[in-house]
């Protein structure tokens, strides 16, 4: 990192710094509403520190020339700066800070693992502004840089490409933020409707229908939306289906093009794999208890493992047959489309990496020298891209396997220590061990699980860029 990018960094950074002081309002007048007057005036303050702090900061600095490291270094700074904030209100409510930090990062992170017992005793607007943090994250830091830098289209492109949330379905950037904005909003409201209308309150129907579709996960209960019944869980299994599939697919969905939607290769393994995923688990349930009991809460299971929801039904995983909780991890570590509010390795790398096993497969078969391209849909995949998608799979696996190692080390089953670590990696956020396990977790690994967090929603490279450039 050179010197001259310290400015450009600062006044990103202090961009998205500046927007957050004005997302705090939100439960700010939530608390007031209720009258919970300590959290409004914990939000309050953050509030009045950071907009005018940080409207000054940004005219102070310059963006200058944008480019891809200084956007990817700013939202590595980012998602790591916006949850140390946001554990305040955590703490201040009487949390200790590494569960605090827990907390915050895994909504941020749009992971939804929790160390909150009784979610359903948090002050409203403690609970509101916890759930809204997976909403924005859903949604992308991006959208909100977007309007800042709206008049620069070098810069806005250059945070999508960062985020890896780049649209392509215009090449108008004011246009893609405005198109994303109401589809997420619209579904959102929807979806709140949708778990009215089935019997959840509203509160509950608006926190469940945002962390449904942002694919977070976070509940209002210590079950999940499953608790409410057959209906919500099907309408919350719809919202984390549009989460698990692009902008881009669902403007083409909304604007009647049916057959683009289809064509994409994602969107057909998507549905493949839910489909033999679901089949799967219902095999392994009959053959563990010889009968199907919980047929719903599978196909539950298969939606919101591979849409990285990680939201729960009242079929507790911890007590559920192995085979059955091992299953789910291939479904976690694949994620769901490129583009979507998901994490975890996402369907378009697995597509690729196939594709290039099965040319090399195919390869002696053919004269020296045939050019064997591979192909997304209409799209040719460069060896490069390729080059580097398969180096992010191999990178992804080998950090979570390590990572679970270090659980085993400190005496957790092989199962329970694979499950939790590419479920905190994946952004996730299920969980498959015994309350005492979970709860009782020391706070060195609660840190780890952190960092996987972390990798997955930054997807690893930006991460590594920041550190570079720091060193340098």
């Amino acid at each position: 990192m050179k010197r001259q990018d310290l400015p450009i960094i600062a006044g990103l950074l202090a961009d998205i710094l500046y927007v957050y002081g004005f997302f705090l309002l939100i439960p700010l007048v939530i608390g007031l509403f209720v009258a919970e007057y300590t959290q409004a005036l914990i939000f309050g303050v953050g509030a009045a520190l950071f907009i005018p702090v940080f409207f000054v900061l940004r005219r102070k600095t310059s963006a200058g020339d944008v480019e891809y490291r200084h956007t990817a270094m700013t939202l590595a700074l980012a998602w790591i700066l916006l949850p140390i904030f946001s554990s305040i209100p955590f703490m201040a409510h009487g949390m200790s800070w590494i569960n605090a930090l827990f907390e915050s990062f895994s909504a941020w992170t749009d992971t939804g693992l929790t160390m909150i017992p009784h979610p359903e005793d948090l002050p409203v607007s403690l609970s509101l502004f916890r759930v809204l943090m997976q909403w924005v994250s859903g949604l992308g830091i991006v959208m909100f840089m977007l309007f800042l830098h709206g008049s620069s289209p070098r810069a806005a492109q250059s945070f999508f490409q960062a985020e890896g949330r780049f649209e392509d379905f215009t090449t108008n950037l004011w246009q893609v933020g405005r198109i994303v904005v109401l589809i997420y909003v619209g579904y959102t409201l929807l979806g709140s409707l949708l778990l009215w209308i089935s019997g959840v309150p509203p509160f509950h129907a608006l926190t469940h229908a945002i962390t449904s579709l942002s694919t977070g996960g976070f509940s209002t209960n210590p079950v999940g939306v499953g608790l409410y019944g057959t209906w919500p869980s099907i309408v919350a299994m719809g919202l984390m289906l549009c989460g698990g599939i692009s902008f881009s697919s669902h403007q083409a969905l909304l604007s009647g093009n049916v057959k683009k939607f289809f064509r994409n290769p994602e969107i057909r393994a998507l549905f493949a794999i839910i489909v033999g995923g679901s089949g799967l688990l219902l095999l392994e349930q009959a053959l563990s208890a010889g009968h199907v009991a919980r047929a719903l809460e599978s196909v539950f299971y298969a939606v919101t493992a591979i849409t990285t929801c990680g939201a729960g039904t009242t079929l507790a995983l911890a007590e559920s047959p192995d085979v059955f909780v091992f299953t789910l991890i291939f479904l976690m570590v694949s994620g769901a489309v490129y583009g979507s509010t998901t994490g975890a390795l996402k369907l378009w790398r697995l597509i690729i990496l196939w594709k290039i096993v099965r040319r090399e497969v195919k390869r002696p078969f053919y004269p020296t020298g045939t050019l064997m391209p591979i192909r997304m849909g209409h799209n040719l995949i460069t060896e490069k891209v390729a080059l580097q998608a398969a180096a992010y799979v191999l990178l992804y696996l080998a950090v979570a396997l390590v990572g679970s190692l270090i659980f085993m080390l400190m005496g957790y089953r092989s199962l329970h220590a694979l499950f939790t670590v590419f479920s905190a990696q994946g952004n996730v956020g299920l969980n498959a061990m015994p309350d005492a396990l979970y709860y009782g977790m020391s706070p060195l690994l609660k840190l780890q699980l952190i960092f996987h967090m972390l990798i997955g929603r930054m997807e690893i490279f930006p991460l590594l860029y920041l550190l570079r450039g720091l060193r340098e």
